[in-house]
C-alpha cells in the first residue's frame, strides 16, 4: 500500500496515481515481457506535474564517492522533439551524461544512454509533457518515435519502468496506428501499457471536493470546512477552481495574505483578491454582492450535471 504523503490531499484520483507509479515502478526489475509502462494525463494545471514530483521526491538521488545515484529519473519535454535522436540526447543531457558528439549515430546515442540509465542504477522513467513528441499529423518520424518508445519499455538492456505523462493529446501514443491504416502498428503503444488514467474535475459537493478544500485549509493553518456549515463557501471556492486546475487552488490559498488570516472572514478577503490578481474568471465568486446565493446554486447545478454527464459518457 502507498503512503500518500502528506504534500498530497487524500483524494480517489490522488491515490489512485499514485498506487499505480508505485506499481509500475515495482516492475523496473521485471522481464520484459511482464513489464507495462503507464499514461497519465488531462488538462493543463490539473496537478499531473505535481503529483508526479511529489513521487519523486521520495526517491532523491544518491550521492556516493564513486558515483550518484537516481532511482527515479524525472524530465519534462518543455521543448517540441521530432525525432528520436533529440529525445535521446536530451534525456542523455539530463542525466548529466558527456557532452554529445553532433555527428553521433543513432546506435552511439543509444549507448550513451543505456550506460548512464545503468550507471545511475535508474530504476523509473518519469517523462513529462509527452504531448511535445505528440506531432499533429502522422507520419513516418512519428512512428520512429513511437517504435523508440516501444523499444524503452521492452529492452532487457535498460531494465527500467516508464510513465508517460502529458495533456489530453498525448494519448495519441497509444492511438497511433489504429484507425488510418496508413503505417505497421506491429509496434502499437496500447499492447504495453497499463489502462491510462485521466486527472478529470472533481465534482462539487462531493466527499472529495470537501476533502480538497480542507487540505489546502490546513495549509494555512485554519479549521476544516463541514459540508452542514460552510456549503456556500465551498461552492464559492468550487466556482473560482472550476478553471479546473489545481494551480487555481494553490494561487488562491498558498499565499502570504491567506496564511495571515486568522478566521474565515479574513481567508474571504484573501481568496478575493487572490482571485483579482491570478484567476481568469469574469466574475470574481468571493464578490457575494456580484454573485448572489441563487446564481451561485444554479451555476453550481449546471457544473454537476455537465461533468457527471461526460464521466458517463466516457462508460459507453
Amino acid at each position: 500500500m502507498v503512503t500518500i504523503p502528506s504534500t498530497i490531499f487524500a483524494c480517489d484520483i490522488q491515490k489512485k496515481i499514485l498506487q499505480r507509479i508505485a506499481e509500475i515502478h515495482n516492475m523496473y526489475n521485471a522481464p520484459s515481457e511482464d513489464k507495462r509502462a503507464q499514461l497519465i494525463y488531462g488538462a493543463s494545471g490539473a496537478g499531473k506535474t505535481y503529483i508526479l514530483k511529489q513521487y519523486h521526491a521520495q526517491f532523491l538521488p544518491i550521492t556516493r564517492p564513486e558515483t550518484t545515484t537516481v532511482p527515479i529519473f524525472y524530465v519534462a519535454f518543455k521543448e517540441f522533439k521530432k525525432s528520436t535522436a533529440e529525445i535521446t540526447r536530451l534525456l542523455i543531457s539530463e542525466l548529466d551524461g558527456p557532452t554529445q558528439n553532433a555527428r553521433a549515430t543513432a546506435a552511439e546515442l543509444d549507448t550513451q544512454l543505456i550506460t548512464l540509465l545503468r550507471d545511475r542504477e535508474v530504476e523509473l522513467i518519469i517523462l513529462d509533457e509527452i504531448q511535445n513528441i505528440a506531432s499533429s499529423y502522422d507520419g513516418i518520424e512519428f512512428q520512429r518515435i513511437i517504435k523508440y518508445l516501444c523499444y524503452l519499455i521492452d529492452s532487457n538492456k535498460i531494465r527500467c519502468s516508464i510513465i508517460f505523462a502529458g495533456t489530453s493529446s498525448a494519448k495519441r501514443l497509444i492511438t497511433f496506428g489504429r484507425t488510418a491504416g496508413k503505417f505497421d502498428d506491429d509496434e502499437q503503444m496500447s499492447r504495453r501499457q497499463m489502462r491510462p488514467i485521466e486527472i478529470k474535475p472533481i465534482l462539487p459537493r462531493t466527499n472529495n471536493w470537501i476533502a480538497c478544500c480542507n487540505w489546502f485549509l490546513q495549509q494555512v493553518s485554519l479549521p476544516n470546512l463541514t459540508k452542514d456549515k460552510h456549503s456556500e463557501l465551498l461552492d464559492r471556492i468550487y466556482v473560482a477552481y472550476s478553471e479546473h486546475t489545481m494551480s487555481t487552488m494553490r494561487d488562491l490559498f498558498l499565499r502570504n495574505n491567506t496564511r495571515n488570516a486568522k478566521n474565515y472572514e479574513q481567508l474571504i478577503e484573501a481568496l478575493f483578491e487572490n482571485f483579482e490578481k491570478y484567476a481568469i474568471g469574469a466574475i470574481n465568486p468571493f464578490d457575494y454582492e456580484l454573485l448572489a446565493k441563487k446564481q451561485l446554486d444554479a451555476y453550481i447545478n449546471e457544473q454537476d450535471k455537465s461533468l457527471r454527464s461526460q464521466f458517463y459518457a466516457g462508460l459507453y
